[in-house]
Formats: C-alpha cells, structure tokens, sequence
C-alpha cells in the first residue's frame, strides 16, 4: 500500500515538473505569448481573427500592421504596452494637438474604466487616423469597446463602450 503511495506521488511529481519545464520552454522560446493570445481574444471579439505569430504592434504610421475584419474593413493594430514607438512617429506627420489629444483620450478611458485584472487594451485606428476603438477585456471575459473619434475642433474623444461576452 504504502509503495502505491510512494509511486502515485512520483508520478505526479513528474508530471508537475514535466508542466513546468514546458510552461517555461513556452515563455523563453515566446516571452510575449500570453499578451498575443488575449490580444488574439479580443480582436476575435470585435469581429478579426489574428493567429498569434501576426499579432505585432505597429511602430509606424506608413508602414503600420493591419488587421481586416469580417465586414472588410483594414484597422491599424497597436498594443497599448508597445505604443509609444508608434505615437513618436505620428509626431512626425500630424500636429501636437492631434496627438496630445490621442494620448489623453486613452489616458481618460483608463483612469475613468479600467480595473485590476484587466488585460491589456488592444488600439484600432482606421487607416486614415481618424476614428477606431480601445478595447480592453476584463478578468471576468467581458470586454470592453471604446469607439474614438477624431474632430477638428475637440481632437480625440471617445464614446461610452459597447459590452461584449467572451469570445473563449
């Protein structure tokens, strides 16, 4: 009896390390694959579906990574985390108003909506910069769609969210 023990917890101790070392082969070979997969959650939630391995942040105005969704529609993808590169080259095409404005409104729609638990917001802009959404999904699978606009007059601004279900 006591040698069942001994070898029914030999086994699941192999099994635990045999997950750990897997778990950490994953994240050394893919250090960002965990923040891919829920980006890919929540792109296939508003409609885009994305393979992990497409999912990289744009850097650049002009030559910016687009994702299109079911109605065809091209979207330009940023990270929230990754995109400072991407607001820098902005700098160099549009004026301190349209990207101040861009700053504060994904400023606002954090300090005003986000929550602990909640994973990282995924940033939509049409190709033209003029209008899109910030979306987050919460702990719960809920996620969250801002729709941000650009005006002439008030720069960006941002409409109170569409709430959709899980997509998992």
């Amino acid at each position: 009896m006591k040698r069942n023990h001994i070898v029914g917890f030999s086994l699941a101790l192999l099994v635990a390390c045999g997950t750990l070392f897997a778990a950490n082969q994953l994240s050394a070979n893919e250090p960002n694959l965990e923040i891919k997969v829920y980006a890919q959650n929540t792109l296939q939630v508003l409609g885009i579906d994305a393979d992990t391995d497409s999912i990289t942040s744009s850097h650049s105005v002009k030559d910016s990574v687009t994702f299109t969704d079911k109605d065809g529609k091209e979207w330009v993808y940023i990270d929230f985390t990754d995109r400072t590169k991407f607001i820098e080259d902005m700098e160099n095409y549009y004026d301190e108003e349209f990207v101040g404005t861009f700053i504060d409104v994904q400023a606002d729609i954090m300090r005003k909506h986000s929550q602990v638990g909640d994973y990282i917001p995924v940033i939509l802009l049409d190709k033209e910069l003029q209008e899109g959404t910030f979306t987050f999904t919460r702990d719960n699978g809920e996620t969250l769609s801002f729709p941000i606009y650009y005006d002439s007059k008030k720069g960006w601004t941002y409409k109170e969210p569409a709430l959709f279900e899980s997509a998992q």
